[in-house]
């Protein structure tokens, strides 16, 4: 995140946004923690008024080195963020925002970031000497 390119009150839009929908993810319906929140008390909710939504909370995973199973939290996946649809952070228009949590909102910015990491890595091989055929 850019700082300089949101608006000096993007704080304050931002939990407007946030506030409005109760904390909950705009696309996918997620429950999301309140700033704070204490952990304990949102995992308790989540697993009382959201099972559905705790199961996510900790990924079983392998451990290679030690041959075990067991799990890792996934506390980022309860993050409400806003995002701005048409990537313009300085279009604050309400139309244009919306609080996705941290999972559907790097979908809904990955061709972005694509095309983003695409632009990064062409000035790098430039800055690098990579000549270009077309200018």
């Amino acid at each position: 995140m850019k700082r300089e390119l949101y608006p000096d009150n993007w704080e304050a839009i931002a939990l407007e946004i946030k506030e409005s929908v109760h904390w909950f993810c705009e696309k996918c319906g997620r429950p999301c923690r309140r700033p704070g929140e204490d952990w304990f008390d949102f995992l308790e909710k989540l697993q009382s008024t959201f099972p559905q939504w705790y199961q996510q909370y900790e990924e079983e995973v392998y451990d290679d080195d030690t041959g075990e199973w067991g799990y890792i939290e996934k506390r980022g996946r309860f993050i409400l963020t806003v995002a701005h649809l048409d990537h313009n952070p300085a279009n604050c228009d309400r139309q244009n925002l919306k609080a996705l949590c941290s999972v559907c909102h790097l979908r809904n910015d990955h061709s972005h970031h694509l095309k983003n990491a695409s632009r990064t890595r062409f000035l790098k091989k430039q800055v690098d000497g990579q000549l270009s055929l077309f200018e």
